[in-house]
């Protein structure tokens, strides 16, 4: 995964405008995850954003983190990770 630095900037800037917030991690935010986009991000600028749901300690493929996602919380963050404002 080759992820675009400005348009990751651009991501952050607009969705931290929208009141979404970032952990510091290292290695300027990227984090690796098993995807199928590493191949095209070496043709077109690519960013892979994830999006929190404050739900730990489930996480990814468990039942707790499936109900997470069916959440008034969870569809906040879909809308203002990928750029609406709040509904």
């Amino acid at each position: 995964m080759r992820p675009d630095r400005g348009m990751l900037a651009l991501y952050r800037a607009n969705a931290e405008a929208l009141g979404r917030t970032f952990p510091d991690l290292p290695g300027g935010g990227v984090v690796g995850a098993a995807t199928d986009m590493g191949n095209v991000s070496h043709i077109v600028p690519t960013i892979h954003p994830m999006l929190g749901l404050d739900c730990a300690p489930a996480v990814n493929h468990q039942p707790e983190f499936t109900a997470a996602c069916v959440t008034t919380a969870a569809d906040l963050a879909a809308a203002t990770g990928g750029g609406l404002s709040a509904p």
